[in-house]
């Protein structure tokens, strides 16, 4: 038998849901509002008697019918005239009924928070009336946000005069809008531009938030990654004696240095004590991040090594890395060298092991990625001694050549 306090929970979550603010914007009506609910039994009502009889008055002191005039919000209860045979006619509940809208709305005290949702969403259509679908769309969303949306269409406001601004978002002076506002509601703005900006104010192949796509999507500057490169041949120096050099992504794009072959390694240590080598650079500390790289499009007229750990992880890195630049050689990353280092092999942890299929490996390096899989072993390219390092650059003849 349902309780009055049940009835308050379907209501709360029918006004959660949001059904009653987008009926009202498409001009639709969720009623009267009906509440079903199981009915006592013939047999509850002769065993449970008194139960019976206290669940329809606490029913009914909670109704409509018992508030006073002033605020007549609530439900009604419908009866039925039941004969029962050992008790005679009785006046049971059947139906719950909010009548009205407005019975709800007063029943859970939202009234006047729901004609302040409606006044500014009819504001928000006049103002923009491209919003006027997507309020009637989503309006747990529109309720969500309800207390910043003069903060919202200020900041969409300014990006439909202003679009591509080219600065950073703390850079944005917009009245009533704080320097933090947009970093902090990325995702909801991201849903109002995509609606309100025209197709050019939006670059289409951003679609993702993550790794700065807010900024990059809608035109704003951000902080690049720092790409860590020396250079080993001091005639490629920008001035004398710079060479350990810490570059933008996008400026190390612009940036084509005349170099013959790149290095790419993922301990710092040994990226900072890679050898000298006529011609060559090395780039380090890269990890995953190595896809930043596709971006630097004179790469691919060079030789490129990637030396990485001899585990699942650094055959990953090097399998991505080869999405973009499907020449690349790698270097010390072989079972001959794991074969020989074998006694300075640790386990993988677990939670840097992969297992994924992996399509840019050669015969043998997908030999050895398989045997990592199932061994789970992993041999740090730190571990490998510097005049191993240097023998195999020798012995790979890596180095020796002239720029033609």
């Amino acid at each position: 038998m349902i309780t009055p306090a049940q009835i308050q929970k379907k209501a709360k979550n029918l006004w959660n849901s949001g059904k009653i603010l987008k009926a009202t914007l498409n001009q639709e009506s969720l009623f009267p509002w009906i509440i079903t609910f199981r009915k006592p039994t013939a047999q509850q009502q002769v065993d449970d008697f008194s139960a019976v009889r206290q669940w329809v008055s606490n029913l009914k002191s909670h109704s409509k019918a018992s508030k006073p005039k002033a605020n007549n919000g609530g439900y009604e209860i419908e009866y039925k005239s039941i004969n029962h045979r050992q008790l005679g006619v009785q006046q049971l509940p059947t139906k719950i009924v909010f009548t009205t809208k407005k019975d709800l709305l007063l029943y859970l005290g939202k009234l006047g928070q729901f004609n302040a949702f409606i006044a500014m969403a009819e504001q928000s259509g006049g103002r923009f009336p491209v919003l006027k679908d997507w309020l009637a769309d989503n309006p747990r969303r529109f309720i969500k946000y309800f207390s910043l949306w003069s903060e919202l269409l200020a900041v969409c406001d300014y990006l439909i005069t202003n679009p591509y601004p080219n600065c950073y978002l703390r850079e944005l002076e917009i009245s009533g809008v704080d320097t933090k506002f947009i970093e902090s509601h990325q995702v909801i703005l991201a849903e109002l531009l995509d609606e309100l900006l025209p197709m050019k104010s939006i670059d289409h192949q951003v679609t993702r938030l993550t790794q700065h796509g807010f900024e990059r999507r809608y035109g704003f500057r951000f902080e690049q990654p720092l790409i860590r490169l020396r250079l080993l041949d001091s005639r490629l120096y920008p001035m004398p004696n710079i060479s350990d050099i810490s570059v933008p992504i996008s400026q190390l794009a612009q940036w084509e240095i005349p170099c013959q072959r790149v290095f790419i390694t993922e301990n710092k240590i040994n990226g900072l004590s890679f050898p000298a080598m006529e011609n060559s650079l090395v780039i380090f500390g890269l990890g995953y991040g190595i896809n930043q790289l596709a971006k630097v499009a004179w790469l691919s007229r060079c030789e490129i090594y990637y030396w990485g750990d001899i585990d699942t992880h650094g055959f990953s890195i090097l399998s991505s890395l080869r999405h973009y630049y499907p020449k690349v050689r790698s270097l010390m990353m072989d079972d001959t060298t794991q074969q020989h280092y074998r006694n300075l092999s640790v386990r993988e942890p677990e939670k840097s092991r992969c297992d994924h299929k992996l399509h840019d490996l050669t015969d043998a390096e997908q030999q050895l990625y398989q045997q990592l899989i199932l061994s789970h072993m992993r041999l740090e390219q730190e571990r490998l001694p510097m005049r191993y390092i240097k023998a195999q650059l020798q012995q790979k003849r890596i180095g020796h050549k002239k720029m033609g």
